[in-house]
Protein backbone atom coordinates (compact mmCIF):
# COMPACT_ATOMS: atom_id res chain seq x y z
CA UNK A 1 0.00 0.00 0.00
CA UNK A 2 1.47 3.58 -1.11
CA UNK A 3 1.24 6.06 1.84
CA UNK A 4 1.25 9.87 0.90
CA UNK A 5 4.98 10.21 3.22
CA UNK A 6 6.35 8.08 0.43
CA UNK A 7 5.91 10.87 -2.16
CA UNK A 8 7.42 13.88 0.24
CA UNK A 9 10.24 15.67 -1.42
CA UNK A 10 9.65 13.75 -4.96
CA UNK A 11 8.63 16.97 -6.55
CA UNK A 12 11.26 19.21 -6.43
CA UNK A 13 13.62 21.29 -9.20
CA UNK A 14 10.39 21.96 -11.74
CA UNK A 15 11.59 24.90 -14.11
CA UNK A 16 9.83 26.01 -17.72
CA UNK A 17 13.09 25.49 -19.60
CA UNK A 18 10.95 24.21 -23.00
CA UNK A 19 11.34 25.51 -25.90
CA UNK A 20 10.76 22.56 -28.25
CA UNK A 21 7.74 23.74 -29.72
CA UNK A 22 6.41 27.78 -30.07
CA UNK A 23 3.45 29.60 -31.11
CA UNK A 24 4.21 30.68 -34.81
CA UNK A 25 0.46 32.74 -35.45
CA UNK A 26 -2.91 32.68 -33.83
CA UNK A 27 -5.04 31.11 -36.68
CA UNK A 28 -8.44 30.99 -35.37
CA UNK A 29 -10.85 32.95 -32.56
CA UNK A 30 -10.60 31.51 -28.99
CA UNK A 31 -13.21 29.33 -28.06
CA UNK A 32 -16.57 30.34 -25.76
CA UNK A 33 -15.51 27.39 -23.75
CA UNK A 34 -14.56 27.41 -19.65
CA UNK A 35 -10.99 27.62 -20.60
CA UNK A 36 -11.07 29.68 -24.18
CA UNK A 37 -8.77 27.70 -26.23
CA UNK A 38 -7.06 29.23 -28.86
CA UNK A 39 -6.50 27.50 -32.03
CA UNK A 40 -2.33 28.41 -33.33
CA UNK A 41 0.29 27.46 -35.78
CA UNK A 42 2.97 26.00 -34.25
CA UNK A 43 6.88 26.13 -35.00
CA UNK A 44 6.59 22.23 -36.35
CA UNK A 45 4.22 23.77 -38.80
CA UNK A 46 1.03 22.12 -37.38
CA UNK A 47 -2.54 23.39 -35.66
CA UNK A 48 -2.85 23.34 -32.15
CA UNK A 49 -5.70 24.20 -29.90
CA UNK A 50 -3.29 26.15 -26.91
CA UNK A 51 -4.69 26.20 -23.75
CA UNK A 52 -3.51 29.54 -21.71
CA UNK A 53 -3.24 30.40 -17.98
CA UNK A 54 -5.13 33.69 -19.05
CA UNK A 55 -7.51 31.91 -20.78
CA UNK A 56 -9.00 30.10 -17.28
CA UNK A 57 -10.85 31.79 -14.42
CA UNK A 58 -7.95 32.86 -12.25
CA UNK A 59 -9.07 30.79 -9.25
CA UNK A 60 -8.79 27.85 -11.49
CA UNK A 61 -5.23 28.31 -13.37
CA UNK A 62 -4.27 25.00 -12.34
CA UNK A 63 -6.83 23.28 -14.90
CA UNK A 64 -3.38 24.18 -17.56
CA UNK A 65 -1.83 21.17 -15.25
CA UNK A 66 -4.33 19.63 -14.71
CA UNK A 67 -4.78 19.12 -18.60
CA UNK A 68 -1.20 18.15 -19.11
CA UNK A 69 -1.32 15.64 -16.45
CA UNK A 70 -4.11 13.76 -17.26
CA UNK A 71 -2.50 12.94 -20.85
CA UNK A 72 0.64 12.39 -19.97
CA UNK A 73 -0.78 9.53 -17.44
CA UNK A 74 -3.67 8.54 -20.17
CA UNK A 75 -0.48 8.03 -22.42
CA UNK A 76 1.28 5.15 -19.86
CA UNK A 77 -1.98 3.15 -20.34
CA UNK A 78 -2.20 3.50 -24.11
CA UNK A 79 -5.55 5.96 -23.82
CA UNK A 80 -6.97 7.58 -26.72
CA UNK A 81 -5.84 10.96 -25.89
CA UNK A 82 -4.89 13.59 -28.28
CA UNK A 83 -1.51 14.57 -28.90
CA UNK A 84 -0.67 17.20 -26.42
CA UNK A 85 2.75 18.73 -25.40
CA UNK A 86 3.95 21.65 -23.81
CA UNK A 87 4.16 25.28 -25.45
CA UNK A 88 5.78 28.58 -26.13
CA UNK A 89 4.23 31.66 -26.56
CA UNK A 90 6.86 33.86 -27.60
CA UNK A 91 7.96 37.54 -26.46
CA UNK A 92 6.88 38.80 -29.54
CA UNK A 93 3.00 38.02 -28.92
CA UNK A 94 2.76 39.16 -25.07
CA UNK A 95 -0.26 41.23 -24.74
CA UNK A 96 -1.47 40.41 -28.09
CA UNK A 97 -5.49 41.14 -27.42
CA UNK A 98 -7.93 38.10 -27.76
CA UNK A 99 -10.82 37.46 -28.85
CA UNK A 100 -12.40 37.02 -25.75
CA UNK A 101 -11.08 40.29 -24.07
CA UNK A 102 -7.54 39.90 -21.84
CA UNK A 103 -4.09 39.55 -23.37
CA UNK A 104 -1.88 36.63 -24.30
CA UNK A 105 0.84 36.04 -22.07
CA UNK A 106 4.63 35.35 -23.13
CA UNK A 107 5.20 31.95 -21.53
CA UNK A 108 4.02 28.37 -21.21
CA UNK A 109 0.82 26.72 -22.23
CA UNK A 110 -0.88 23.81 -23.02
CA UNK A 111 -1.22 22.33 -26.56
CA UNK A 112 -3.43 20.06 -28.06
CA UNK A 113 -3.27 18.63 -31.44
CA UNK A 114 -5.90 20.11 -34.03
CA UNK A 115 -7.61 17.36 -35.80
CA UNK A 116 -8.89 18.86 -39.06
CA UNK A 117 -12.38 17.68 -39.65
CA UNK A 118 -13.78 15.87 -36.19
CA UNK A 119 -17.48 16.28 -34.00
CA UNK A 120 -17.16 15.91 -30.31
CA UNK A 121 -19.53 14.18 -28.78
CA UNK A 122 -20.55 14.15 -24.71
CA UNK A 123 -20.86 12.58 -22.96
CA UNK A 124 -21.78 9.17 -23.96
CA UNK A 125 -19.52 6.49 -25.40
CA UNK A 126 -20.61 6.30 -28.58
CA UNK A 127 -19.38 4.32 -32.63
CA UNK A 128 -18.29 1.69 -30.61
CA UNK A 129 -18.32 0.05 -34.01
CA UNK A 130 -16.37 2.40 -35.83
CA UNK A 131 -12.35 2.00 -36.10
CA UNK A 132 -11.03 0.41 -33.09
CA UNK A 133 -13.02 2.09 -31.36
CA UNK A 134 -13.77 -1.60 -29.19
CA UNK A 135 -10.81 -1.37 -28.04
CA UNK A 136 -10.04 2.65 -27.87
CA UNK A 137 -13.30 2.54 -25.39
CA UNK A 138 -11.87 0.72 -22.96
CA UNK A 139 -8.58 3.24 -22.67
CA UNK A 140 -11.62 5.62 -21.98
CA UNK A 141 -12.92 3.98 -19.15
CA UNK A 142 -9.64 3.90 -17.40
CA UNK A 143 -9.02 7.15 -17.76
CA UNK A 144 -12.10 8.62 -16.17
CA UNK A 145 -12.00 6.64 -13.12
CA UNK A 146 -8.12 6.78 -12.62
CA UNK A 147 -8.21 10.44 -13.29
CA UNK A 148 -11.25 11.00 -11.27
CA UNK A 149 -12.83 12.93 -14.60
CA UNK A 150 -15.73 14.76 -15.11
CA UNK A 151 -17.47 16.73 -17.95
CA UNK A 152 -16.10 13.74 -20.61
CA UNK A 153 -15.94 14.92 -23.54
CA UNK A 154 -14.39 13.21 -27.15
CA UNK A 155 -13.54 14.07 -30.72
CA UNK A 156 -13.93 11.56 -33.46
CA UNK A 157 -12.00 12.15 -36.30
CA UNK A 158 -14.18 11.77 -39.69
CA UNK A 159 -11.12 11.21 -41.71
CA UNK A 160 -10.17 7.91 -39.11
CA UNK A 161 -13.25 6.20 -39.47
CA UNK A 162 -14.99 8.06 -36.34
CA UNK A 163 -12.11 7.21 -34.44
CA UNK A 164 -12.59 8.36 -30.96
CA UNK A 165 -10.17 10.64 -28.46
CA UNK A 166 -10.95 12.09 -25.12
CA UNK A 167 -9.64 15.49 -24.82
CA UNK A 168 -10.44 18.66 -22.55
CA UNK A 169 -9.32 17.36 -19.43
CA UNK A 170 -9.35 20.70 -17.23
CA UNK A 171 -11.89 19.62 -15.08
CA UNK A 172 -10.50 16.07 -14.06
CA UNK A 173 -9.12 15.31 -10.85
CA UNK A 174 -11.09 16.01 -7.62
CA UNK A 175 -12.24 18.80 -6.50
CA UNK A 176 -13.43 19.17 -10.71
CA UNK A 177 -13.16 23.00 -10.73
CA UNK A 178 -9.71 23.04 -12.37
CA UNK A 179 -7.69 23.26 -8.68
CA UNK A 180 -5.35 20.91 -7.42
CA UNK A 181 -6.02 20.42 -4.12
CA UNK A 182 -4.07 17.80 -1.63
CA UNK A 183 -6.94 17.84 0.43
CA UNK A 184 -9.46 17.04 -2.15
CA UNK A 185 -7.22 14.30 -3.41
CA UNK A 186 -7.10 12.52 -0.36
CA UNK A 187 -10.19 12.62 0.47
CA UNK A 188 -11.29 10.75 -2.70
CA UNK A 189 -8.49 8.59 -3.80
CA UNK A 190 -10.20 5.34 -2.45
CA UNK A 191 -13.65 6.99 -4.37
CA UNK A 192 -14.73 4.81 -7.31
CA UNK A 193 -15.59 7.37 -10.57
CA UNK A 194 -16.78 5.21 -12.85
CA UNK A 195 -18.38 5.27 -16.68
CA UNK A 196 -21.66 4.39 -16.78
CA UNK A 197 -21.87 3.79 -20.04
CA UNK A 198 -22.97 0.29 -20.82
CA UNK A 199 -19.73 -1.39 -21.43
CA UNK A 200 -21.25 -4.66 -24.04
CA UNK A 201 -18.81 -4.91 -27.06
CA UNK A 202 -16.11 -3.99 -25.34
CA UNK A 203 -12.61 -5.69 -26.72
CA UNK A 204 -11.58 -7.87 -24.68
CA UNK A 205 -7.78 -8.40 -25.16
CA UNK A 206 -7.76 -4.59 -24.53
CA UNK A 207 -9.23 -4.93 -20.88
CA UNK A 208 -6.48 -7.09 -20.23
CA UNK A 209 -3.86 -4.67 -21.80
CA UNK A 210 -5.51 -1.48 -20.08
CA UNK A 211 -5.46 -3.41 -16.68
CA UNK A 212 -2.27 -5.07 -16.59
CA UNK A 213 -0.87 -1.42 -17.39
CA UNK A 214 -2.22 0.03 -14.90
CA UNK A 215 -1.38 -2.38 -12.50
CA UNK A 216 2.39 -1.79 -13.66
CA UNK A 217 2.11 1.66 -13.05
CA UNK A 218 5.79 3.12 -12.11
CA UNK A 219 6.25 5.87 -9.31
CA UNK A 220 9.37 6.92 -11.51
CA UNK A 221 7.00 7.33 -14.47
CA UNK A 222 4.54 9.42 -12.28
CA UNK A 223 7.20 11.91 -11.06
CA UNK A 224 8.37 12.51 -14.32
CA UNK A 225 5.08 13.78 -15.18
CA UNK A 226 4.42 15.57 -12.25
CA UNK A 227 7.94 17.00 -12.24
CA UNK A 228 7.55 18.43 -15.83
CA UNK A 229 4.36 20.96 -14.94
CA UNK A 230 6.27 24.12 -15.48
CA UNK A 231 7.68 26.14 -12.50
CA UNK A 232 5.53 29.17 -13.45
CA UNK A 233 2.18 27.71 -13.49
CA UNK A 234 0.18 27.90 -10.11
CA UNK A 235 0.14 24.56 -8.26
CA UNK A 236 2.51 23.44 -5.76
CA UNK A 237 5.37 21.17 -5.59
CA UNK A 238 3.34 19.83 -2.74
CA UNK A 239 0.30 19.46 -4.90
CA UNK A 240 1.60 17.43 -7.29
CA UNK A 241 2.83 15.28 -4.89
CA UNK A 242 -0.43 14.40 -4.10
CA UNK A 243 -1.30 13.85 -7.76
CA UNK A 244 1.23 11.06 -7.85
CA UNK A 245 0.50 9.49 -5.24
CA UNK A 246 -3.27 9.93 -5.62
CA UNK A 247 -2.77 7.83 -8.97
CA UNK A 248 -0.15 5.37 -7.96
CA UNK A 249 -2.48 4.34 -4.98
CA UNK A 250 -5.41 4.73 -7.28
CA UNK A 251 -4.10 2.29 -10.10
CA UNK A 252 -4.68 -0.99 -8.55
CA UNK A 253 -8.23 -0.89 -7.89
CA UNK A 254 -8.80 0.83 -11.72
CA UNK A 255 -7.74 -2.36 -12.68
CA UNK A 256 -9.71 -4.62 -11.07
CA UNK A 257 -12.94 -2.60 -11.95
CA UNK A 258 -11.41 -1.93 -15.39
CA UNK A 259 -10.99 -6.10 -15.63
CA UNK A 260 -15.02 -6.03 -14.49
CA UNK A 261 -16.03 -4.74 -17.66
CA UNK A 262 -15.82 -8.01 -19.25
Amino acid sequence: MVHPRDWTGLVHGRDDRFDALTVRALSGSASQSWAHPIRVLASDGQSYFMKTLGGCPEFAQGSVAVEYVVAQAGRLIGAAVCRTSLIRVPEALDDWPLPTGGKLTAGLAHASAALERAIESRPALTSRARDDNRRRHVGLYALYDWCFGDDPQRLHDLDGDHAIYSHDHGLYLPPHDGRITRRYLMDCADEPNVLTDPPAGLDSQAIANVSQALERISRDALVKIVRGVPASWPVSDEDLEAVGWFLEHRAPAVAARIRALI
